[in-house]
C-alpha cells in the first residue's frame, strides 16, 4: 500500500516533522525488513499515518479501519474489530523492533500509544540518540565477558538454526518473532539489564524453531538458543520454559534410552523453575504440562494444559502443545474448540501446530473433510510441515475415497521420510493406542509400506 499524497496538516502536539518528512521515513519503514510479509501492519500503519496527516485523527476507530483497510461486509465488522485490536499490539511490537533494528538511525518516529489507533509521530534528536548511544555503549563495556560468551552462543544458535532448517527443506524465516513488550518496556529492561531483554529476544526466537519437532538437528538448534537464554539471564522463565518443552520433546523421540532418561530429568528441573519464576504465565504451564505429558502423568498433564490455555487462550506457541497434550489424551472435541476460539480472535500471519493438531482431532471424530481442509490451510499458509501432517493428509484423502490423492501422498511420504514410523509413534503417543493403530491403517490402506 503506497502513501497517498497530501492535504498537509496538523500532527501532534509538540516537535513534528515536516509531511514530507513523514512520508519518507513511512516508506522507508514500511519497506524495510522487519515489516516485509507483514502486508496487514503496513497497511494499518499508512492508513492510520495518512488519517493524521489529513487531519482526522480524532476520527480513527477499530470500526474505520476494519471498514477502511480490512474491507468486508457489514455482518463481519464485529469480528474485524476484534482483528483490528490484535494487529494494533502487533503493530506495536513491530515498531519497537524496527527502531531497535533497520530504524535505529531514524529521526522520525511513529509510535501507537496504547489505548488508542491514532499514531504519534516524533523527531529524535540527533543528539539524544547519540547520547543514548554513548550510554548504551557504557554500559556494555560493564558485561564484556559476558557479552563475548553470548556472542559465541549467538553464532553457534545461527550456524544451528540454519542447519536444523535446511535439513527440513525449509526457507529461513526474514525475522523472528518478538515479545509482546511495548517499546518503552522493552526500553526499561534494557536500562535495567542488557542481559534480560537479550533473554527475552532468545527465548523468543526459540519458540518458533521448535516445530516441526522430529528432526534432532532442529531440536538441538532450539535448546541452544533457550539455553543461552538461561545463561544470558536465569532468572528469566522464558528460557527455561523453553529448554524444558524441547528437552522433554527430546526425551519422547530419541532411541536412545541413557538421552532419554537425562533429557527428561532436565526438563522436569526447568520447568519447576519457569513455574516458581512465572506461575501466571501460560508458557509456564505449558511446560509444565508437556513434561508431565512425557513422563505419562495424563491427568496431571491435562490439568497444566487447560490452565495453560486458560491464562493465554490466544498464544499461538501455548495453544500448539496445549492442543497436542489434549489430542494425545483423546479429547478431539476439545482440540477443535479452543482451536477454532484462538482463530476467530486472531488472523494468523502463518500456520502453526495446534492448527495441525485440529486436524487431526478431526480425523479421529470422523470428519475427513474438515481434517484435510485444516492441513491444507496450513500448508498454503507455510505452517510446519513434516511426516505427520502428510500421514494423516494422506489418510483422509484415504478415507474419502480419493484414492489417487491418497496414493501420491503415500508416496511423497515414502520419498521424503523413508525411515518414518508415524504409525508407531501414534501408538506411542495417544494414551488410547487405537488412534494410532487407526491412523496407521488409513495409511496402509493407501498404500503406504513402512521401511522396516
Amino acid at each position: 500500500m503506497e502513501v497517498f499524497r497530501d492535504k498537509s496538516p496538523p500532527l501532534n502536539e509538540g516537535a513534528a516533522p515536516d509531511t514530507k518528512d513523514v512520508r519518507a521515513a513511512l516508506q522507508r519503514l514500511v519497506r524495510s525488513s522487519t515489516f516485509a510479509g507483514s502486508q496487514r501492519l503496513q497497511d494499518f500503519l499508512v492508513y492510520v499515518v495518512e488519517e493524521s496527516l489529513n487531519g482526522r485523527a480524532d476520527e480513527i476507530r477499530a470500526k474505520t479501519i476494519a471498514m477502511d483497510v480490512y474491507g468486508g461486509t457489514v455482518a463481519e465488522m464485529a469480528r474485524r474489530e476484534n482483528v483490528v485490536r490484535v494487529d494494533a499490539g502487533r503493530l506495536r511490537r513491530k515498531l519497537a523492533e524496527y527502531y531497535v533494528e533497520d530504524g535505529r538511525d531514524e529521526g522520525t518516529v511513529f509510535d501507537l500509544p496504547k489505548g488508542g489507533y491514532a499514531p504519534q509521530i516524533s523527531i529524535r534528536p540527533l543528539e539524544r540518540s547519540q547520547t543514548k548511544l554513548r550510554e548504551r555503549q557504557n554500559k556494555s563495556r560493564t558485561w564484556p565477558r559476558l557479552f563475548i560468551g553470548i556472542a559465541g552462543i549467538f553464532v553457534l544458535v545461527c550456524f544451528a538454526t540454519v542447519f536444523a532448517l535446511v535439513s527440513t527443506k525449509e526457507k529461513v524465516p526474514a525475522s523472528l518473532p518478538i515479545d509482546s513488550l511495548s517499546r518503552d518496556e522493552r526500553g526499561a529492561i534494557f536500562d535495567a539489564s542488557p542481559m534480560r531483554l537479550q533473554a527475552v529476544n532468545l527465548a523468543n526466537s526459540g519458540r518458533d524453531l521448535i516445530f516441526p519437532a522430529l528432526e534432532l538437528a532442529r531440536l538441538n538448534a532450539a535448546l541452544t538458543i533457550f539455553k543461552a537464554a538461561i545463561e544470558s539471564d536465569d532468572s528469566y522463565f522464558g528460557g527455561h520454559a523453553g529448554a524444558a518443552q524441547v528437552a522433554s520433546t527430546i526425551s519422547l523421540l530419541t532411541s536412545d534410552t541413557d538421552l532419554s532418561r537425562d533429557m527428561l530429568s532436565y526438563a522436569d528441573t526447568q520447568a519447576s523453575r519457569a513455574i516458581e519464576l512465572a506461575p501466571e504465565s501460560g508458557w509456564s504451564q505449558s511446560a509444565k504440562a508437556w513434561v508431565e505429558f512425557t513422563k505419562g502423568n495424563w491427568p496431571e498433564a491435562v490439568e497444566f494444559s487447560y490452565r495453560a490455555q486458560r491464562l493465554a487462550p490466544i498464544d499461538v506457541h501455548v495453544l500448539e502443545f496445549v492442543s497436542l497434550i489434549l489430542l494425545y489424551s483423546g479429547s478431539f472435541e476439545q482440540v477443535v474448540e479452543i482451536s477454532e476460539e484462538a482463530l476467530s480472535k486472531v488472523v494468523l500471519d502463518r500456520g502453526y501446530v495446534f492448527q495441525n493438531a485440529m486436524g487431526s482431532a478431526k480425523f479421529h471424530l470422523k470428519d475427513f473433510e474438515g481434517a484435510v481442509s485444516a492441513f491444507e490451510q496450513v500448508t498454503e499458509k507455510g505452517g510446519p510441515v513434516g511426516p505427520v501432517s502428510v500421514a494423516y493428509l494422506m489418510a483422509a484423502h484415504q478415507m474419502l475415497g480419493n484414492e489417487s490423492k491418497a496414493k501420491s501422498l503415500s508416496e511423497k511420504l515414502s520419498r521424503e521420510w523413508p525411515d518414518s514410523r508415524v504409525d508407531l509413534l501414534f501408538q506411542s503417543l495417544f494414551e488410547n493406542p487405537k488412534y494410532g493403530e487407526e491412523l496407521g491403517a488409513a495409511m496402509k490402506r493407501a498404500g503406504w509400506k513402512p521401511n522396516g
